[in-house]
């Protein structure tokens, strides 16, 4: 009798040992689902660019009255967003504040929603954390970032652009996580526009997609670079996002060069010498047509601004043979992310010189600079046919928009320059 009972409970115990890890099983497979539910969408994201950012582009427009495309391209902006006329990007002036970053929980909430699972009962906390765990690019750090507070594009005494702290990470928690809510609300029925109701992180910046006191902005800077021949014609340049490279924007034709603006490196004064435009520009122009690596500075060790190719920058700047134009700041409509828009002239000569040694491939993709001879880099045609003979599916907005404005101003830009007066 002691021997049944001590084998009926051995069967019992095996019964819920079985019962146990077949539960345990089931809930892996749940959150192992949840996981490649997010990795897919992520791919669906990336293959239907440019059709969400026209749908994107489409809600805005109607939600907000004043906001419009540039140029017929996805880009957005308003008066506000602007100057009237292009300005001398040395015009525009940066100021530094200590003042937090916003705090909004209904954004945060929101944003959770298209998270996966972390495990059966709890999702993800961060974008920033399921991308960084599941479908992590090659390039990809929480790097401090300076955060747009405000933006007076009409102060009489030039433009005034209001930075203070932020983190990278900052950007992707929001601009992806809002991205990705809109690839998932249209991915069975990709060609109707989805209701609000269906975009709960969307819907809450529907009114204001700019928003700079309801969270937190990181703006990048986008440079239309044209290279200006003796006769007076332009060609300009494209980075092509090489896909799993970069955090956004995988796979689409991108101003050449851009980046976020931020310090380039961690020194705790970095902010007074980067807080700087300009400088942002040039350290994008080292990095994407020279091949140089990413200024990080971990060591807390400032760029030298003194030392090639910096001061080449400059001295064309100085001598006018290169001038460099700010037309604003705008929206991209997919992921809500502030671009500053600005465009590069350089004189044909003072190009090849200093981009004589320019690579065709960099850390984040490939340089489309159409044909290359005796170390000159030509680049595209400036012109509404060469434009339109780009792949315009696969164009981010930035690009499309600043391609746009740059036909909208091209006899501004394309003028003879006075090769002495700085711009």
């Amino acid at each position: 009798m002691d021997a049944e009972l001590w084998l009926g409970m051995l069967g019992a115990v095996i019964g819920a040992g079985g019962a146990y890890f077949a539960w345990r099983a089931l809930d892996q497979t749940v959150v192992a689902e949840s996981r490649n539910v997010f990795v897919k969408q992520r791919a669906d994201l990336r293959q239907r660019h440019a059709l969400l950012c026209e749908t994107a582009a489409d809600l805005h427009v109607r939600a907000r009255p004043g906001l419009e495309r540039i140029g017929g391209s996805s880009l957005l902006w308003e008066p506000a967003m602007h100057p009237p006329a292009p300005v001398p990007l040395s015009s525009v002036r940066l100021q530094w504040s200590d003042a937090p970053p916003p705090v909004n929980p209904r954004l945060l909430a929101a944003a959770r929603r298209c998270l996966p699972k972390e495990s059966k009962r709890r999702r993800y906390e961060r974008y920033s954390a399921a991308m960084g765990e599941l479908a992590r690019p090659a390039l990809y750090e929480n790097r401090p970032s300076f955060r747009l507070i405000h933006a007076d594009w009409s102060d009489p005494e030039g433009p005034r652009l209001v930075f203070g702290t932020g983190q990278y990470f900052d950007l992707i928690d929001q601009n992806e996580a809002v991205a990705h809510e809109l690839a998932a609300a249209t991915n069975r029925r990709p060609e109707t526009r989805p209701r609000w109701k269906a975009l709960p992180l969307r819907s809450l910046l529907a009114r204001d997609p700019l928003s700079l006191t309801e969270r937190a902005v990181l703006p990048s800077i986008g440079t239309l670079t044209v290279r200006r021949t003796p006769d007076g014609e332009g060609t300009f340049f494209l980075l092509l996002r090489g896909a799993d490279h970069v955090a956004t924007g995988e796979n689409v034709y991108g101003p050449l060069p851009a980046g976020m603006i931020q310090p380039a490196s961690l020194s705790p004064l970095a902010h007074l010498q980067d807080l700087n435009l300009w400088r942002t520009v040039m350290r994008e122009y080292n990095e994407e047509l020279l091949g140089a690596p990413e200024a990080q500075g971990d060591s807390g060790t400032e760029v030298d601004y003194d030392q090639l190719p910096y001061s080449l920058l400059d001295a064309a700047v100085a001598d006018g043979s290169l001038r460099v134009w700010c037309l604003g700041m705008a929206v991209e409509p997919l992921n809500l992310a502030v671009c500053v828009l600005t465009v590069a002239v350089f004189e044909a000569d003072t190009f090849d010189r200093i981009f004589a040694g320019a690579v065709e491939h960099n850390q984040e993709g490939t340089v489309i600079a159409g044909s290359r001879a005796h170390g000159v880099t030509k680049g595209l045609p400036l012109t509404e046919a060469g434009i339109a003979a780009l792949p315009a599916g696969r164009m981010s907005s930035p690009a499309a928009g600043l391609l746009q404005l740059a036909l909208r101003h091209k006899d501004l830009f394309l003028a003879a320059p006075d090769r002495h007066h700085q711009a």
